[in-house]
């Protein structure tokens, strides 16, 4: 008899978590990588796209909505008046909205040092996501 292990959607959702967590620490540090070869529009979207992956990450853990960046900017709202996080959580994420390179309304002239500079404010929002869980 073959034994089969039974995957509850627990046990999926805490495995789609941590890969979305590893994803954004991933693209993080795809940033300086991208600015290194000159890219800068790839630099600034592996930014957005961290801090992105770490809103989806909690966003799943709760089985809150994620599927937009507007989704994303309803779970730090949430996040901040549910669950008492950090205002931080919304300026960080703010910052990293800003470097949406889809997202062209919210569009800013980008240069190498102030995606450098936005690094830790995703990193932060990063590490004030996963200490909420």
């Amino acid at each position: 008899m073959t034994a089969t292990v039974a995957i509850t959607i627990t046990d999926a959702v805490a495995v789609a978590v941590a890969q979305r967590r590893q994803a954004g620490w991933r693209s993080l540090s795809q940033v300086d990588a991208e600015l290194a070869r000159g890219d800068l529009e790839r630099a600034a979207q592996a930014l957005w796209e961290a801090a992105a992956h770490g809103v989806k990450a909690a966003a799943a853990q709760r089985g809150w909505p994620h599927d937009s960046a507007r989704a994303l900017g309803e779970v730090i709202t949430r996040l901040i008046d549910e669950e008492g996080g950090s205002g931080d959580l919304n300026t960080n994420f703010i910052i990293a909205h800003a470097f949406n390179r889809v997202d062209r309304a919210w569009e800013i002239p980008i240069d190498a040092q102030g995606v450098r500079y936005c690094k830790e404010p995703v990193a932060q929002l990063l590490r004030i996501l996963e200490a909420m869980d």
